[in-house]
């Protein structure tokens, strides 16, 4: 382990760097992640430093509730691996957390090592997609639902959707920072007055957009949902998305789509349950 490396608290600028970090592994973390991870706590990110203060590595534990946390933003850099530093972060990360409950999302090759460390419950699986925007996919099409932007008018009949779906769980205060961050745009979907489903998008670079939160009624809303969420974007602009394993890819992008990794949703103290079959675009980064 190298001794010379400590892990103290991130202070403003420290995410400009953890960015780069996972801009250099073409990794799913943003700017929006970080502001709607700040909103939620202000104190989540972690940062592993060398002798010079410099910063080698990052970790965050977001405490979306009383009594539970979100760990994820795990990295090292590159040539700082192999040295102890992951686990003198997981170390920081958990003495954080305490006794209370952690949920965290495995990449298929460390479920095993999760598991051993005290992660031993599992609920959704999930797979990282990408697509490249095409005018077909932009294209408003006949169908009985419509959309509109969630302004706080409308916010008590998303959270009323959203209950259903998590009847154990309230997660207003999660929607609001990962729904509202400054740079995302959040739709929902309706059938006449009733909310059948809703979405959101931001900007990650000037060529790629993340989908973060899709749930919804059946996968006609589901289209419907991303064609507005895509209708403004460039072609060939990347969008990044995370597709509950049971889904199916929405049809109309079947031929455009890139899979490149799978993750495994895990608890160490007891898993949050959802009602899955509204689950489609969601689950990695926000409980």
């Amino acid at each position: 382990m190298d001794c010379s490396v400590t892990v103290r608290p991130a202070r403003d600028g420290d995410e400009k760097l953890m960015l780069e970090f996972w801009a250099s592994v073409d990794g799913d973390i943003s700017l929006c992640d970080h502001k709607a991870n700040m909103v939620l706590d202000p104190n989540y990110l972690m940062v592993a430093v060398d002798k010079n203060d410099e910063p080698v590595g990052y970790g965050g534990l977001t405490q979306a509730a009383s009594d539970i946390f979100y760990l994820g933003n795990f990295i090292v850099r590159e040539d700082f691996r192999g040295k102890g530093i992951g686990k003198l972060i997981w170390q920081a990360l958990l003495g954080r957390a305490g006794d209370r409950n952690i949920a965290l999302d495995a990449v298929t090759y460390m479920e095993d090592w999760y598991a051993k460390n005290g992660f031993k419950f599992r609920s959704s699986k999930v797979g990282f997609f990408k697509v490249c925007v095409n005018e077909d996919m932009k294209q408003a099409v006949p169908s009985e639902y419509t959309c509109r932007h969630i302004t706080d008018d409308i916010w008590p009949m998303v959270m009323k959707y959203d209950r259903k779906i998590y009847p154990t769980f309230d997660r207003e205060r999660i929607l609001r920072a990962w729904l509202g961050v400054d740079g995302t745009r959040a739709v929902v979907a309706l059938h006449g007055n009733k909310v059948v489903g809703y979405g959101s998008i931001h900007e990650q670079t000037k060529q790629t957009y993340g989908v973060r939160n899709v749930l919804a009624d059946n996968e006609s809303v589901v289209e419907i949902i991303l064609r507005e969420l895509f209708k403004d974007l460039p072609e060939s602009t990347v969008v990044r998305f995370i597709k509950m394993e049971d889904k199916p890819l929405p049809k109309y992008l079947e031929n455009s789509v890139g899979g490149y990794f799978t993750s495994l949703r895990m608890y160490n103290k007891y898993p949050v349950e959802g009602i899955v079959d509204k689950m489609w675009l969601t689950s990695a980064h926000i409980l």
